[in-house]
């Protein structure tokens, strides 16, 4: 009679079923979602000829005959702007997935801590020196000093979330102050207005917007992707971590200066839209459990779903009139910020 073997079997994990669920649910829900923003808007486009544009512009046939309107509609106007949303929410998600697993803190986000407003602060003056390249790479720019600066705030904070996050209110206040303040000193031919900055707009996208956010935010969101178990380590504590083997003051500060790279390049293209950081996370690791590894990848797509179905309801809500995509996230997402706070001062 053969001994049965001991420890082959890996250990039980409750959350596995549930991450190959939602990470199912939330591909099938953001091609449903891009599906529907193509179709809806100002200008009604039937499914069939948005197949038949996306399937033409790649040399195949199919769909129904979309015509010169539904052409240039659809590939020119809605889909830079569909593909905008996607990596900005994506972008954003993963922003706050880092933020909350760094400072081991329910309520950080890039926006409520700064890095947002002092993204769009480089924006405005890349805008005046560069146009829609030039805001891209100083929102990006200034998003790696701000996150900085709130590394900084951090450190000196500690592990007093409310005071922490009180200090983040108030340095994103004055840097959105600042904001106000070149937006309308500057020429308002070059720079978008402070509406824009303030609560976001994906009108506008076009495919050299796409490709340059890609190509600056992108670096950053490869380069967190890879550090999902330091982030696993760091939620441990930072006595921990250190004991094995993370050198928690470097790490802090490489995963800081990448969240203001990749909320950086997103503010610069489209201004701020808030709470999407703040928000995802925290539905999406009821899912994953505390991984970082899976929470990152259930949030890059739930973020891109976020923003791609918040821009929808922009555009549609009161049509004809469009509403800046970050009002509709506020409106979703600042309810759940104040219980948050609550929930924080209980504990």
């Amino acid at each position: 009679m053969t001994a049965p073997t001991i420890g082959t079997s890996r250990p039980f994990d409750p959350f596995a079923s549930q991450r190959r669920g939602i990470t199912v649910a939330l591909w099938t829900l953001l091609l449903a979602a891009v599906g529907f923003s193509l179709s809806m808007g100002a200008v009604t486009i039937v499914p069939g000829q948005v197949a038949g544009v996306l399937l033409r512009r790649i040399g195949l046939e199919g769909g129904a005959d979309p015509g010169i309107l539904a052409d240039s509609v659809v590939w020119a106007i809605r889909l830079p702007r569909v593909l905008m949303g996607i990596q900005v929410g994506a972008m954003l998600a993963m922003a706050g997935v880092v933020l909350q697993g760094t400072f081991r803190n329910p309520l950080a986000d890039p926006q409520i801590l700064g890095i947002g407003p002092g993204a769009s602060l480089g924006a405005v003056i890349g805008a005046v020196a560069g146009a829609t390249q030039g805001a891209i790479a100083g929102g990006a720019v200034a998003g790696l000093l701000t996150g900085l600066i709130v590394r900084r705030l951090g450190r000196r904070r500690g592990n007093q979330p409310n005071r922490f996050i009180l200090t983040g209110v108030a340095l994103s206040a004055a840097l959105t102050a600042w904001v106000g303040f070149v937006v309308f000193g500057t020429d308002r031919a070059k720079v978008p207005p402070i509406e824009f900055w303030l609560l976001g707009s994906l009108a506008g996208s076009t495919w050299q917007t796409v490709a340059t956010t890609l190509t600056v935010g992108g670096l950053g969101v490869v380069g967190l992707a890879t550090a999902a178990r330091t982030l696993d380590l760091l939620a441990l504590g930072e006595t921990e971590a250190r004991h094995l083997g993370v050198d928690v003051d470097f790490a802090t500060t490489i995963l800081l200066m990448g969240v203001g790279l990749v909320a950086g390049a997103a503010t610069g293209a489209v201004g701020v839209i808030g709470f999407v950081g703040l928000l995802i996370p925290h539905i999406i690791r009821r899912f994953t459990g505390p991984s970082h590894r899976p929470l990152i990848i259930a949030s890059l797509l739930a973020g891109a779903l976020f923003v791609v179905l918040a821009d929808l309801a922009a555009r549609i809500a009161i049509s004809p009139i469009e509403l800046p995509v970050g009002l509709v996230t506020a409106v979703i997402g600042g309810p759940f910020f104040v219980w948050l706070v609550g929930r924080a001062q209980k504990t």
